[in-house]
């Protein structure tokens, strides 16, 4: 993240995030205007209600009070409504810029950032705006200004008691300030308990057949209870604290009160006032007393808010890919040279000063150690990061030059354990492709494949649910579908990152078949141990333990590389 960005202050970034989530401004000037008259009414009902209070059984005074009635309940629904939409809307498009923020950061951010913490960004963290605005901000501008109003009418009656009641509010905000940073104290603990519950559930769900199959349901089952019970005993300490922060606010307006009612007793008696001005004064001097107690809420609201709106600024923040008009919009067809590569992983180098070529139309197979930059090669390839040194060059020009959006549509990949989204065969193959492919052209790249057949077996044909992730298939099953659609995107560089790693061998044997069909028309790219896919390459890069690359042929590699060496005779002892 830019260190400028990351270190503005809370109000900048609140601004910025709201700049992002497009504000409602008619409609919040609308709410704010209608906050504005209500609390003109509002300081005139304790005059209304005291004039009953003195016995005055008036028409006017009857009318009054019916006609503020009515006016409260059409106020109070209209402010309701206002209020939530003004809400739903700020969240919505929150979460939409949010949403499209996170589609457009660069793959890195995601490295060092968690699926589920992202989720709760957008679902939770994003409701931080609209309590700042509503619950803080307008809420205190609006009782800020009722009270103004009501103290004015206070100094009508009486000067004196004004002053009396004024002297306790410093002891009312210091108990009230002290109460709210312990609250928030216990608050924050509670949510990290939290956080280690949803943590601990998220990935023990995701892993009960792991957890059977090695009999960890008791291990497994005291750890939960466990954070459960931290969690359960954090909630204890708030509603404890909660409790003990009315009796103390309850403490603490006693002597105000006492005053407000010896000062009344004194100036009734006195005929300094009457009945229907002190009940007046008594009801202007209880909001005021709630108000002081509420500004210890307030603060420790604007803090918790305050972390929240943070962690959804830092994304809003966040570096993307760029959006700017490229050199070259067009992506042009050749071998790929990666010329002085340099790229590491924080501190950690994993390539070094790396040249090599990949060749057009060939079948291209990099190997070597664990760690050594194979999958990294990968992603660079497909400008997932950008090299820290060096340049990666097609046609004497970098890759970087490239409009980001057409290299990666010439870019088809298939991974290890590819995962398949919840949706119909249909939709998974075509996932990605914008042009319109019938049914025909789908069974062609499934024979392909070699998965028609099993598609074909199907009570639904390519209509058939796969399942979340693909749940309702074997591994072998969404691997051939994962090349059935990078076969239909008709891209001409086809990355493989360990296709056949977790396969048996006729699923192996099929997608060898696959790609000595594939070869020739595409640029194939394959990270890869297996001897069996190595023997169908045309060009080999060895990455070794020292950072140095070599490339040739097979027969070159035999002469160069020791690791090659070693990889193809421990396979050949193997089959024997």
């Amino acid at each position: 993240m830019n260190n400028e960005l990351q270190h503005r202050g809370i109000w900048k970034r609140f601004f910025h995030t709201c700049s992002m989530a497009k504000l409602p401004w008619i409609m919040i000037a609308s709410y704010f205007a209608l906050e504005v008259i209500w609390a003109n009414v509002a300081v005139r009902i304790p005059q209304v209600n005291g004039n009953f209070f003195a016995g005055d059984a008036s028409v006017k005074s009857i009318s009054m009070f019916i006609g503020l009635e009515l006016f409260s309940l059409l106020f109070s629904q209209t402010d309701l409504f206002l209020n939530h939409v003004i809400r739903y809307k700020m969240n919505r498009n929150l979460r939409n810029a949010l949403w499209g923020k996170i589609l457009r950061l660069k793959p890195v951010y995601f490295d060092k950032t968690s699926s589920s913490t992202l989720i709760s960004r957008i679902t939770v963290d994003s409701d931080s705006m609209n309590e700042f605005l509503m619950d803080v901000i307008f809420a205190m501008v609006f009782q800020v200004y009722y009270l103004v109003l009501a103290i004015g009418e206070m100094n009508e009656i009486s000067i004196k008691a004004s002053i009396m009641l004024l002297a306790f509010v410093p002891l009312t905000i210091i108990v009230s300030f002290i109460m709210g940073r312990l609250n928030l104290v216990l608050q924050n603990s509670m949510k990290l308990k939290m956080a280690d519950l949803t943590s601990y559930l998220s990935e023990l769900v995701s892993c009960l057949p792991l957890l059977k199959a090695f009999n960890k349901q008791s291990y497994e089952s005291k750890r939960g209870r466990k954070i459960i019970d931290d969690y359960y005993h954090a909630n204890k300490k708030v509603v404890i604290l909660d409790i003990l922060s009315q009796i103390v606010g309850s403490l603490v307006s006693i002597g105000p009160e006492f005053i407000i009612i010896f000062l009344g007793i004194r100036m009734l008696n006195a005929a300094e006032m009457d009945a229907a001005g002190w009940y007046i004064f008594y009801t202007y001097a209880g909001t005021f007393i709630t108000f002081a107690n509420q500004l210890g809420t307030y603060w420790q609201n604007v803090k918790a808010i305050q972390g929240r709106l943070n962690k959804v600024s830092d994304i809003l923040y966040e570096e993307q890919e760029s959006l700017d008009e490229y050199v070259n919009e067009i992506v042009e067809s050749g071998d790929i040279s990666f010329d002085n590569v340099t790229f590491g992983y924080e501190d950690k180098p994993v390539l070094v000063n790396a040249s090599f070529t990949i060749p057009k139309n060939q079948h291209t197979v990099i190997i070597g150690y664990s760690g050594s930059g194979k999958s990294t090669v990968l992603k660079l390839l497909s400008r997932m990061y950008e090299p820290d040194e060096g340049r990666i060059i097609l046609h004497g020009k970098s890759i970087q030059e490239y409009n980001i959006r057409e290299w990666r549509k010439n870019m088809a990949s298939v991974i290890q354990n590819t995962p398949l989204l919840s949706g119909s065969i249909r939709d998974n193959v075509l996932y990605g492709i914008d042009s319109d492919i019938a049914d025909s052209q789908i069974m062609e790249a499934l024979q392909l494949a070699h998965v028609d057949e099993f598609v074909t077996s199907l009570p639904d044909g390519l209509d058939y649910q796969v399942g979340q992730f693909g749940s309702r298939l074997s591994g072998g099953q969404k691997q051939k579908l994962s090349f059935a659609r990078a076969i239909l995107t008709n891209a001409e560089i086809l990355i493989l990152d360990e296709p056949t790693a977790s396969l048996d061998i006729i699923s192996t044997a099929e997608i060898i078949h696959t790609k000595e069909q594939l070869k020739g028309k595409r640029t194939i790219v394959e990270v890869t141990h297996d001897a069996k896919a190595i023997e169908h390459a045309d060009h080999v890069i060895v990455i070794d333990r020292n950072h140095t690359v070599m490339e040739g042929s097979k027969e070159d590699m035999k002469l160069m590389s020791q690791f090659y060496r070693d990889l193809m005779s421990e396979e050949v002892q193997r089959s024997e």
